[in-house]
């Protein structure tokens, strides 16, 4: 994959996730804007969850208060796994906003 396909697959997928995040009731209070590749959300306490694409290494990455992790995209090319746990961008999401809301959240596929 070259750089300008990375970056516009990467920019999509978090566009895409902007939208189905806000689809999620329990998320609607929460200020989330998408701005040169950077997806931003904050908490009523202050504190913020980030993922941004890191075009060098072909990566997202999540800056959450559980701390950060580093997303390749799966082989199919549809979604996009921690490098170090294998487990997925969404499931991740959903754990870490569950944690800190406080109730369990699904941001639906």
């Amino acid at each position: 994959m070259n750089p300008v396909s990375f970056a516009v697959q990467a920019e999509q997928a978090l566009e895409s996730l902007m939208e189905r995040m806000s689809e999620v009731d329990a998320l609607a209070d929460l200020d989330m804007d998408l701005v040169d590749g950077v997806l931003k959300m904050e908490f009523d306490d202050g504190s913020k969850l980030i993922i941004n694409r890191q075009e060098p290494v072909r990566q997202l990455w999540l800056a959450s208060p559980e701390g950060p992790a580093h997303f390749n995209q799966d082989t199919s090319g549809t979604g996009w796994v921690n490098d170090r746990t294998g487990e997925g961008l969404l499931d991740t999401l959903n754990r870490v906003l569950s944690q800190k809301l406080g109730e369990a959240i699904r941001i639906p596929d």
